[in-house]
């Protein structure tokens, strides 16, 4: 018998924190593997297909971006 998952909506409000400051932190490529691993948690644990995508798929574009981002803070200040 499984036990209930009740973990979904935790889970799915850390995952979209973590992507939405993930643009603005300086090292992006470090912290974009925290919203990858909850997408495909939140995909094969809680059946949450499109969440899980869209976390997946913004946290790669908002790793990107927070890494172009500090890079053309870091040519302007140097």
């Amino acid at each position: 018998m499984e036990a209930k998952k009740n973990g979904g909506s935790i889970l799915s409000s850390i995952g979209w924190m973590s992507v939405a400051f993930l643009a603005i932190n300086l090292m992006p490529p470090f912290l974009m593997f925290f919203p990858i691993c909850i997408g495909i948690v939140l995909r094969r644990d809680y059946q949450e297909q499109k969440q899980g995508l869209a976390m997946i798929i913004l946290g790669i574009i908002s790793a990107l971006v927070g890494f172009l981002l500090a890079m053309y803070v870091n040519l302007k200040i140097l």
